[in-house]
């Protein structure tokens, strides 16, 4: 039985006696069945707000901060690995005793294989992704099943120093309960169920649930990616240009992501100009200063048709201010195509 159908069975009783006044246990239930429905909705808002960094300005202290914590679990998802504290941090806390399990990208193998040598020798549990996924690109650090730190870029310390990505912290239960999911499916290389979640999973609801964003906006769009291949994608930021919504688009630079050009160029056919900025690997869309997808799901076909992604829907303001005052000086210093 799906969280879905049970939440609708549970409130039936409680419809049914809408004219008598509710008891204690009556109210409370109608309390968690309308929580865990609100769970189910990308923008729905959380018991616990996200924290949002900006890197390179916080370069790793969140990653570092996160594993620090540590005290019974760690479990990791990533495309690449590298050297610097993300790898120190779960060397140390394996040796320590924490039960560290990571999963790395298998068509990485040729990067992450010397990482996965140093974990194991740790005494960290390191399995190769499911070869299912074209890639698995997810980035997620979950700590004791109480947090878990999402981000757009991988874990080498010299990115981390020189691109332009965010990194969210999520201690909601129910997002962490999605993760849980997830990771576990993934690790046992079986399919998850992630029929009512909050989170963007790709390939599971990540093209249905960016599209809608950006098809809610009314007033503006900020993109700043390091890819825009997506037909689909690009044929609704155009959708929302000629209904008069005010669309921006900041790519990375062409010389690094050469598909950067021809969306360039089907962009300025439909009268949006977009700029490219050095060293952009993030991948956020923010609609009317209201919500921001922030995530690893690049908008490409393959990223989310094919690969694992995880992401998030932003909804409090100091991170909507944040995202926002980034997006506005990456612009600013950013070049026209």
């Amino acid at each position: 039985m799906t969280k879905r159908l049970l939440s609708a069975l549970l409130a039936l009783p409680f419809l049914a006696a809408a004219c008598a006044a509710p008891t204690d246990d009556a109210a409370t239930a109608q309390d968690e069945a309308s929580e865990t429905a609100g769970a189910c909705e990308a923008l729905s808002p959380r018991t616990t707000p996200l924290e949002l960094f900006v890197q390179p300005d916080v370069g790793a202290a969140p990653f570092e901060q996160i594993i620090g914590r540590a005290t019974t679990s760690i479990d990791v998802m990533v495309y690449q690995m590298g050297f610097g504290p993300v790898l120190d941090g779960l060397i140390a806390k394996a040796r320590a005793g924490v039960h560290v399990r990571v999963i790395l990208d298998l068509a990485q193998e040729r990067v992450n294989k010397k990482y996965k040598e140093k974990l194991e020798e740790a005494g960290a549990t390191v399995i190769w992704s499911d070869p299912r996924f074209t890639f698995m690109h997810a980035k997620v650090i979950m700590v004791d099943g109480r947090e878990a730190l999402l981000s757009t870029g991988n874990y080498h310390q010299s990115y981390m120093m020189r691109e332009r990505n965010f990194a969210v912290l999520d201690r909601d239960a129910d997002d962490l309960a999605s993760l849980k999911e997830i990771f576990e499916a993934d690790f046992a290389r079986q399919t998850p169920d992630v029929s009512c979640t909050r989170l963007v999973v790709a390939p599971v609801n990540a093209r249905a649930r960016l599209l809608e964003l950006i098809r809610s906006a009314r007033t503006s769009i900020e993109v700043e990616s390091m890819q825009l291949g997506d037909r689909d994608v690009r044929s609704a930021l155009v959708e929302r240009k000629t209904a008069g919504v005010d669309v921006r688009v900041l790519l990375a630079d062409p010389s690094w992501i050469d598909a950067n050009a021809g969306a360039a160029e089907f962009l300025h056919q439909h009268g949006i100009t977009p700029r490219w900025y050095p060293h952009v690997h993030v991948k956020t869309i923010m609609v009317d200063g209201r919500a921001a997808y922030v995530g690893s799901v690049n908008i490409s076909w393959n990223s989310i048709d094919r690969n694992r992604e995880i992401g998030v829907v932003a909804t409090e303001p100091a991170n909507l201010a944040a995202a926002r005052a980034t997006f506005e000086h990456d612009w600013a210093a950013a070049t026209p195509f």
